[in-house]
């Protein structure tokens, strides 16, 4: 009888072991987290290009680029005032994607959404809304990361 009440022992802390295990996971895809993932904090710009041609200039060189800070992400191109957001929210949207949700800054009633999505090694799409900011531009849609520092 001992033996028996040995196994069901063993038995039973096994099946309470793979439940607290079960219990442990930290994250789950549906989950929002406060501020930005610390994945894509820093600055991410997409190549440099001379737009001067397009305005019959020689020479005027741009680029549009993203900063992730803890709290807030601002994407602009190198002259315009861009997209901003703050108060912001993020949860991973597949193996390869994040949307950060926040308050627009320029019109704080307004809530906008940004997605990254990885694309290869060490480069992402970035959509505001939907739509990839490069979209109808002469820059190309690949950014990289220039540093983790916003």
């Amino acid at each position: 009888m001992t033996v028996m009440n040995k196994g069901t022992q063993l038995f039973v802390a096994t099946i309470a072991s793979l439940g607290f295990l079960g219990a442990a996971t930290t994250t789950q895809a549906a989950t929002w987290h406060n501020g930005t993932p610390t994945a894509l904090r820093g600055h991410w710009k997409n190549k440099t290009i001379n737009i001067g041609r397009y305005f019959g200039m020689k020479k005027f060189y741009s680029y549009e680029s993203v900063r992730v800070k803890k709290n807030s992400v601002n994407a602009y191109l190198t002259q315009s005032a861009g997209w901003h957001i703050k108060n912001t929210k993020w949860k991973h949207v597949g193996s390869k994607a994040y949307t950060i949700v926040g308050t627009n800054e320029l019109n704080e009633l307004r809530k906008a959404r940004f997605t990254f999505k990885r694309v290869g090694h060490g480069y992402v799409h970035i959509y505001y809304d939907g739509m990839n900011i490069a979209k109808g531009t002469p820059f190309s849609p690949y950014f990289y990361r220039v540093s983790k520092k916003a």
